[in-house]
């Protein structure tokens, strides 16, 4: 399943950091993606970069970083490394983003 979101001029949610080769453009995406999450599971965009630990923001925030890694790039290649993500998602850990993507396609019943 390839996922494809409309880059647009989102308002900010308070990211905590950029990545400068991949550039405004990623962030706005990435926004978009996080207010979809948080929509979804009715919750505060901010909640999902966080540190709680309560399960439906943990599952928001594991639904967020899955959505991120499945963006793919014309070439095949995933748009966004793990250490980006966690970057983006607060400054986690690369090894914490694959364990949410895991713990995402779990729930989903493998990987869709």
């Amino acid at each position: 399943m390839t996922l494809t979101y409309q880059i647009g001029s989102i308002p900010g949610l308070g990211m905590p950091r950029t990545n400068p080769d991949d550039g405004p453009q990623g962030m706005d995406l990435v926004r978009q993606i996080a207010r979809e999450v948080a929509a979804k599971h009715d919750l505060d965009p901010e909640a999902i970069f966080g540190r709680s630990r309560l399960a439906p923001i943990v599952r928001a925030r594991q639904e967020l970083a899955w959505r991120l890694w499945r963006i793919i790039k014309p070439n095949g290649e995933p748009r966004f490394s793990f250490p980006q993500i966690g970057r983006w998602m607060g400054d986690l850990h690369h090894t914490t983003i694959i364990h949410a993507v895991r713990e995402h396609e779990k729930r989903m019943g493998g990987v869709q």
